[in-house]
């Protein structure tokens, strides 16, 4: 089967499973004219697979510009979180799947050391669960991420990576466009003077997170670097710009540090150094972070626990909700509400299942949750104490 085919097969139950997991609230808001709400989206994907399938047969496909969503970091700068079209959208996740199910060997060569690629199989429980193992075989620790990793992706490099390693002839002119995709520029007048520039500086270079295909094309930048690593023998788990690698003494660590920097230096990409207040750090007993979670040394060995600061985060999520006024200038009615709350949590539960202290996470969200629903309830003059357990469960899953 070829692209066009297996695209034509696949475009609308992707579309499909796409708009179901939207709510309710989202399906006509779109970014700019030019693009497309679900809802419009939804009454006019016949004629746009059409579309799309002579634009493929001609070669001529050409992805509409990026909606950029700028993101406070802690230090105070800037993360930039990008959204495509739907119709984008749908190309990058189908187009994936087909280099995934055509040609396995390819797309493994692309994704096979790095976690966030695999989230089928687990992703960042899968990459937690291998480090916490390394982490009860080795003595010390290096944790450090790539500095500015996406923003640093040299597109030149990502184009040769695809012809070497993925050289699939019917959707190269494809990879191409999504490699080059950049954002749309809000008008200055509509954003501070330094997010404008901040989002400028962004344009004609790296890729853009948010898209479906950024992973895959940064773990396929990382090829070399991945096989070097292996070579080395050196243990580590990589999920996307996260490197954490298991040393057994304090100068191995070191020594390790430096032939990661060298390696790296050779695709225009670098780590912090090793000082004070960078995210770079040797640590022997010490906890250390990782995808979320707290390796602790608990007397026998290590274990993950989920943070204080996980529960001080589902706690203010969870509290934005308890007011009947906010709720109703939000445009949510109580159905919203629960279906909002329940993602919440569902998310927080699945995303920290591997957790030894996941029993407390849950006990936490119930606690919550029975003060969020008591204080909505009282509101319109219900004591949800006087309801029996049988209808918490029915009405609040409680």
């Amino acid at each position: 089967m070829d692209f066009q085919q297996f695209f034509k097969e696949h475009f609308l139950k992707k579309f499909r499973a796409l708009f179901n997991k939207q709510p309710k609230y989202l399906l006509d808001i779109k970014y700019y004219p030019e693009y497309l709400s679900f809802n419009e989206f939804d009454s006019k994907k016949e004629q746009i697979l059409s579309s799309l399938l002579l634009d493929f047969s001609c070669r001529k496909y050409l992805p509409q510009a990026l909606h950029p969503v700028l993101i406070p970091k802690p230090d105070g700068s800037l993360r930039l979180i990008c959204i495509p079209s739907i119709q984008d959208r749908l190309v990058q996740q189908i187009t994936l799947e087909y280099i995934r199910e055509k040609y396995p060997d390819k797309y493994k060569l692309a994704t096979d050391y790095d976690f966030s690629s695999k989230k089928e199989e687990g992703g960042a429980i899968r990459a937690r669960c291998v480090a916490l193992d390394f982490r009860n075989q080795y003595s010390h620790v290096l944790k450090t991420d790539i500095s500015a990793f996406f923003d640093n992706l040299d597109r030149k490099i990502i184009k040769k990576n695809i012809d070497i390693q993925i050289g699939i002839k019917e959707i190269d002119f494809i990879l191409e466009k999504i490699i080059n995709i950049d954002i749309k520029l809000p008008p200055p007048y509509s954003v501070e003077a330094k997010e404008f520039e901040f989002l400028k500086s962004k344009r004609g270079k790296g890729i853009r997170q948010g898209m479906p295909m950024s992973s895959f094309f940064a773990s396929l930048y990382l090829y070399n670097f991945d096989k070097f690593m292996n070579v080395q023998n050196i243990k580590y788990v990589r999920y996307a710009d996260d490197l954490i690698v298991f040393c057994s003494s304090y100068g191995q660590a070191k020594q390790n540090l430096l032939l990661i920097k060298d390696e790296l230096k050779k695709i225009n990409l670098a780590v912090p150094d090793l000082e004070e207040r960078t995210k770079t750090n040797i640590v022997k007993n010490k906890p250390i972070d990782f995808l979320g979670l707290e390796f602790r040394y608990t007397g026998k060995c290590f274990r993950s626990f989920i943070p204080n600061s996980t529960f001080e985060r589902v706690s203010t999520k969870l509290l934005a909700y308890d007011s009947l006024n906010k709720n109703i200038k939000r445009q949510k009615n109580f159905p919203d509400v629960i279906q909002d709350i329940n993602y919440i949590t569902n998310g927080y539960k699945a995303a920290f299942s591997d957790a030894c202290n996941i029993s407390e996470l849950d006990k936490e969200i119930s606690e919550i949750k029975t003060k969020v629903f008591s204080k909505l309830m009282s509101s319109i003059g219900i004591d949800i104490n006087t309801l029996s357990a049988r209808q918490k469960r029915f009405f609040f899953s409680l």
